[in-house]
């Protein structure tokens, strides 16, 4: 928990009057994930690209999220399974990275479709399933999509994680490579996991960091800019300044591309606090341009300060983020 953070009091105060003049955002990969938008749009075409990390590790891109494959003796180690619809795209790629082996572990960073969309196939194949209990449970039943007004129907029973945990880390060796995975507090959703392949050097974050593209806090499932601020300074503590660091979607990232963008969530976290003990609403925020001056840019910093602002209020909120 950050220093300097607001008390319950000063965030209930400062939230009474947001709803009434907030319209409701989203949180994109959730809407993607879902069909969301015109049902006439064309289905997303996937192309698969393998881009070799070291002699046993790859990052296949193209599939709506980034899957990572580690090859061993034991088969395949997947970092996250591609969106609905790119299970055969990928498959293709990982017969090229490494023939003849089949996938033996998934591990999900959090429970968007677009990271498990291949998790059933692989599954009913005898592939492992590993996540964060919340995001098994995301998967299990029906989840409220907010801007939709609409439920998700629960996932097939094949695509839930059975290997799940809620604190901590843990530590399993495969293809004689050491790997950590463990919980990040809330950055993007309720149930956010990092992979740290350590031998290799490389940790994958998931949605917690997107220094390429605007954050998205997914407050109406848990995750919040403090949450963010925290769960990046655990990824930057773990590996050497060489590190490389993988989001969920983009390319390989430095530990400075990861640095520059907690930096700009810090000054925004401050700001937004402060802010809200004044009692500004998020238009207030936006019409003083709260986010000038800081160490990067957003695409829509509107929407960047509705998210944080609107995180903060859920997240101290006795109602948590199940509010409206």
């Amino acid at each position: 928990m950050r220093k300097g953070m607001p008390t319950r009091r000063d965030v209930l105060g400062a939230g009474i009057g947001m709803a009434a003049s907030l319209s409701l955002a989203g949180c994109a990969s959730t809407r993607m994930a879902s069909g969301g938008g015109d049902a006439k749009q064309a289905s997303p075409v996937y192309a698969a690209t393998v881009t070799p990390l070291t002699e046993r590790l790859a990052l296949v891109s193209g599939l709506g999220g980034n899957v990572v494959a580690l090859r061993g003796e034991e088969g395949l180690l997947l970092v996250d399974s591609g969106a609905p619809g790119a299970t055969g795209k990928l498959q293709a790629a990982l017969a090229e990275f490494a023939p003849g082996a089949k996938v033996a572990v998934v591990i999900n960073t959090h429970w968007h479709e677009l990271q498990t969309g291949g998790n059933a196939g692989f599954a009913r194949q005898g592939a492992r399933l590993i996540a964060h209990a919340k995001a098994a449970q995301r998967m299990r039943v029906p989840q409220f999509v907010p801007w939709e007004d609409r439920y998700l129907p629960a996932r097939e029973k094949e695509a839930v994680p059975t290997e799940v945990f809620y604190t901590g880390s843990k530590e399993l060796t495969f293809g004689g490579e050491r790997i950590e995975y463990g919980y990040l507090q809330q950055p993007h959703t309720d149930g956010d996991l990092y992979v740290w392949f350590k031998d290799s050097n490389v940790v994958l974050a998931g949605d917690a960091v997107a220094p390429v593209s605007d954050p998205e806090i997914c407050w109406f499932e848990g995750g919040w800019v403090g949450g963010r601020v925290d769960s990046q300074q655990k990824i930057l503590g773990m590996g050497d300044e060489s590190a490389r660091i993988i989001a969920s979607t983009g390319g390989v990232l430095s530990r400075e591309e990861v640095r520059v963008e907690n930096e700009a969530l810090v000054a925004m976290f401050d700001r937004v606090s402060e802010a809200m003990r004044k009692g500004f609403t998020t238009e207030d925020m936006q019409n003083a341009r709260l986010l000038d001056g800081l160490p990067r840019t957003w695409a829509d910093p509107d929407k960047a300060l509705y998210d944080a602002h609107k995180s903060m209020w859920a997240h101290y909120n006795k109602l948590s983020h199940t509010i409206v």
